[in-house]
């Protein structure tokens, strides 16, 4: 069943502000993100992974501030059928990636945010693969969205 709270939020260009996945019927994964930095070479390397799951009425329960308001870059990508579509969030470092149908409804939303505005994607075979602003590659599998890998 579709959540219409979420639809409305989404219509009104706001998706929640939360590592992890965010489907159209209100259902969250909740990601464990995570960054090891190399204090030698001074690169580092993010991590995601899924770590449970729970709803938006749980997140609104305990968070009256949970909403960002998000902007939807050009590129948007025909997928069987549904539409993906990337941008960024308000504060200027998220990214996001998300799925509407042929009405704008979300499907699902992937928000990060460590990464900073997604500026492209393209689907090779079965996988979405994102490039960031400042140049992170995060590559998700379109037939498990909570296979997410991330290289920078």
């Amino acid at each position: 069943m579709i959540d219409q709270s979420l639809q409305h939020k989404w219509q009104a260009g706001f998706l929640p502000c939360i590592d992890g996945i965010v489907f159209g019927d209100g259902k969250v994964i909740v990601a464990n993100t995570y960054t090891i930095k190399n204090h030698e070479t001074k690169e580092q390397k993010y991590y995601w992974s899924a770590l449970c799951d729970s709803s938006l009425q749980s997140f609104e329960t305990y968070n009256d501030d949970l909403w960002v308001s998000v902007d939807i870059y050009k590129g948007e990508i025909a997928y069987k059928d549904q539409t993906i579509v990337f941008g960024d969030g308000s504060m200027g470092h998220e990214g996001f990636v998300a799925s509407v149908n042929q009405y704008n409804q979300l499907n699902w939303a992937i928000f990060f945010t460590f990464t900073n505005p997604i500026m492209s994607a393209k689907i090779e075979n079965h996988t979405l693969v994102c490039l960031s602003e400042i140049d992170m590659v995060i590559s998700i599998d379109l037939h498990d969205l909570t296979r997410i890998k991330i290289n920078n």
